[in-house]
């Protein structure tokens, strides 16, 4: 197959970019791929799969004669992790806080609860409301 056959399969020009070429194939793929025709009979799939391999081919072709461009991969440097506010300490702070106002809070309660029962004398009972 020559590279203009191949180009008026695909419908595209016989100098056509990489991606014109690809996207000519996928559409020409989605209506002659044989998985797509569910109702057809086997020979019409057949017959599909046949042009599928002609769109397969033509795509070769063109892809062929296409430049190909040196792909440069630049690998970043590698440089002393920087230390960035983030959520995860602040949430660290937080339930530590939380923590010791926790244990404030119930310590100054039982101190409490100590000075009211040594002032009643290790006894505790209840203060009768005051008459209205």
């Amino acid at each position: 197959m020559t590279p203009s056959e191949a180009a008026l399969l695909l419908g595209v020009g016989p100098s056509a970019s990489l991606a014109e070429v690809q996207q000519a194939f996928t559409r020409q793929a989605r209506l002659t791929h044989p998985d797509l025709l569910v109702d057809a009979t086997d020979d019409d799939r057949h017959e599909a799969g046949l042009r599928f391999d002609r769109l397969h081919e033509a795509r070769a072709v063109l892809l062929e004669h296409l430049p190909v461009v040196p792909v440069a991969f630049d690998y970043p440097i590698r440089r002393p992790r920087e230390r960035m506010g983030g959520f995860g300490g602040s949430i660290l702070v937080f339930l530590i806080l939380a923590a010791v106002i926790v244990f404030a809070v119930t310590t100054m309660d039982g101190y409490r609860l100590d000075q009211v029962q040594n002032l009643r004398g290790g006894v505790e009972t209840t203060v009768p409301d005051p008459a209205p």
